[in-house]
């Protein structure tokens, strides 16, 4: 599986599934990006700028941090919320009939 967090966007992708506007304030302000491959247990952080403008080095993972699996969390809430959305849209009432009934 394939993760990508843009947290300036609140976006979070899963091997290319991406929902946005997700709440990812428990995620470091110093955080721009993650990539990770679970598959290899391989990925990097990506860093804001410094405040004196300078751009430090990306920060290797082999596994995800705790605020990177809360927005994953997110994002499955997100992917259920839209699936429950479409199985309520697929969903018609039952017909109503007036009249009496026969027996």
């Amino acid at each position: 599986m394939k993760i990508t967090i843009i947290v300036e966007d609140g976006a979070v992708y899963k091997d290319g599934v991406s929902y946005s506007n997700l709440d990812l304030s428990s995620t470091p302000a110093n955080i721009h990006a993650v990539q990770f491959n679970n598959t290899t247990n391989a990925g990097w952080i990506e860093f804001k700028d410094n405040e004196d403008g300078t751009k430090p080095q990306n920060e290797s993972l082999t596994s995800l941090p705790d605020w990177a699996i809360t927005a994953l969390t997110k994002w499955d809430t997100a992917k259920a919320a839209e699936e429950a959305a479409i199985l309520a849209a697929q969903v018609k009432p039952q017909p109503t009939t007036t009249g009496t009934q026969t027996a």
